[in-house]
């Protein structure tokens, strides 16, 4: 008998079970058994769980061959152990029909020749099932201290999985996303491959996520030709995935103690203070195989409205690095005033970058994360996509850039390269009196709306969103047509009969823009 399970052929060699026969189901003697529970019924599904030995006199199963065959159809459904039949006033024999089942699903029945007493058999059982669970417990508390000692000591990952094999002494998988497996033990490239290659969600593996700051990061999975997983083993799967969730965090703070140190190097780089010479440099001292094709600022930015928390701001900070790292990017990150500045670096082309971070931000934009952030009223904005390490500096200006039109307008993107129209106007602003040229094309449509406290401007920008459509203006304002022909009245009277139409039309537009951009919202 193992030392953390009991099988059925565990169970047979007990003493009550020497007048025992298998009779049906040999293939399956090796099932484990929980626990053991008498039934005179048929009608079984509220009573077991699985892993059950049942016993029965066969008193509800003598009359009917079809409630027979339901009884042990809804054991197998149920994963029951095994089912023991006393030969006796009920049943002499079993049909071949339920042999022949048993026997298709490796289901072991097990008939007594000799009247014996289930209460015996049952507190057998159970004491040696209780005397398992106290055991197991006392070796998992072993292990978890263990585990607690060695982590004091700064263990790797190869010590935990060590650790982990000298107690189940079961094949040990550890992935990390986008990375190469680590098998424990060790085994032959060809032997890898096939295992990897069997399907993971099979009854021969049981696997552990390990998230790191919410995100799937990496999991531990057990492999067992048999598929015989005891309680203990799960366990001790569960406790070790915690272990290493633990030791991948010290991994991150420490490397959040690098970039502390790496900050002015950083900020040198983004300043334009570095040549060519001390960028790469830098870089090969962090990714020696490294070579720049691509890369982008990416600006996270703490709200001042609320006391920053610096455990939030670490853990803002793990989130996006292991965020960046899942989807193939390599971050630098440090903090400048309140922001918490990434660079990212990719191993692919500039269009490949860019791809890559869409599908990375819708992902991220549909997660509790940053709908969290979002209402905090944190801010994001990414810079233009270089393919010159040169260049970083100039997508950080284009970061902030954008993180300021983010902040002024309601945009539906946090892309430099997706605001192009508001990135002119805000170089435009930076030249030009803007202001002054937009008075010249909106000032009699915004002193009307001051004067009447109407919303001329509002219905002036929505009639041009939708080309000129009528009805849908009038059902986003959601005003009647008539209130709608009044309005565009008015805009006529203000901006000229012809103010859709051509040049006239596109002016309008980029100075709503402009307006939107520059207006003061204080």
């Amino acid at each position: 008998m193992s030392q953390y399970k009991i099988q059925v052929e565990d169970v047979l060699e007990s003493k009550h079970f020497q007048s025992a026969e298998v009779i049906a189901g040999e293939a399956g003697l090796l099932r484990i058994v929980r626990w053991a529970h008498v039934i005179e019924i048929v009608q079984i599904d509220n009573f077991l769980t699985g892993d059950e030995l049942v016993l029965t006199t066969g008193i509800s199963l003598q009359h009917s061959i079809e409630d027979f065959l339901s009884f042990v159809k809804s054991l197998i459904h149920t994963n029951c152990a095994a089912l023991c039949i006393e030969y006796g006033t009920y049943l002499q024999t079993i049909p071949e029909a339920i042999i022949s089942l048993a026997n298709q699903h490796s289901f072991p029945i097990i008939v007594f020749h000799e009247t014996v007493p289930f209460v015996r058999i049952t507190q057998d059982l159970h004491s040696r099932i209780m005397n398992q669970q106290y055991l197991m417990i006392s070796s998992l508390e072993s292990y978890s201290q263990t585990l607690n000692k060695n982590a004091l000591l700064e263990q790797n990952t190869e010590d935990i999985l060590q650790n982990m094999y000298n107690e189940l002494k079961t094949q040990i998988i550890f992935s990390i996303k986008d990375r190469e497996p680590i098998f424990y033990p060790n085994m032959p490239h060809s032997k890898r491959q096939k295992l990897l290659n069997i399907k993971q969600t099979a009854y021969q593996f049981k696997h552990e996520p390990i998230f790191i700051v919410d995100q799937h990061y990496a999991h531990l999975t057990l492999y067992r030709e048999d598929r015989l997983f005891t309680e203990f083993e799960l366990l001790i799967l569960d406790r070790t995935a915690t272990a290493l969730a633990q030791l991948l965090m010290r991994e991150f703070y420490i490397e959040e103690k690098r970039d502390i140190e790496d900050a002015t190097i950083l900020a040198d780089w983004i300043d334009h203070k570095l040549s060519k010479e001390e960028i790469y440099k830098f870089i090969a001292a962090h990714h020696a195989n490294y070579h720049f094709y691509s890369g982008a600022i990416f600006i996270l930015s703490s709200p001042n409205t609320i006391m920053k928390v610096q455990e939030d701001i670490v853990y803002s900070k793990l989130y996006y690095r292991n965020l960046f790292e899942q989807n193939g990017f390599i971050p630098f990150l440090f903090e400048r005033k309140s922001y918490v500045i990434f660079i990212l670096l990719y191993t692919k082309d500039c269009k490949s970058s860019r791809e890559q971070l869409n599908t990375l931000f819708s992902t991220l934009q549909k997660t509790d994360f940053y709908k969290k952030q979002m209402l905090q009223g944190y801010q994001i904005a990414i810079g233009k996509v270089v393919s010159d390490a040169e260049e970083i500096p100039k997508s950080y200006q284009t970061a902030l850039e954008t993180l300021y039109i983010c902040r002024k307008v309601q945009t539906t993107s946090f892309f430099y390269d997706d605001l192009h129209l508001y990135h002119l106007i805000y170089k435009l602003q930076m030249q030009v009196n803007l202001q002054e040229v937009i008075q010249d094309y909106l000032q009699p449509v915004i002193d009307y709306d001051k004067k009447h406290n109407s919303k001329l401007l509002e219905t002036l920008q929505v009639y041009l969103q939708t080309n000129g459509s009528k009805q849908q203006t009038a059902n986003h304002l959601f005003i009647v047509r008539q209130t709608l022909y009044h309005r565009l009245k008015k805009l006529e009277s203000l901006l000229g009969e012809n103010f859709m139409k051509g040049h006239n039309r596109i002016t309008l537009e980029f100075m709503l823009l402009a307006n939107s951009l520059i207006e003061d919202k204080n």
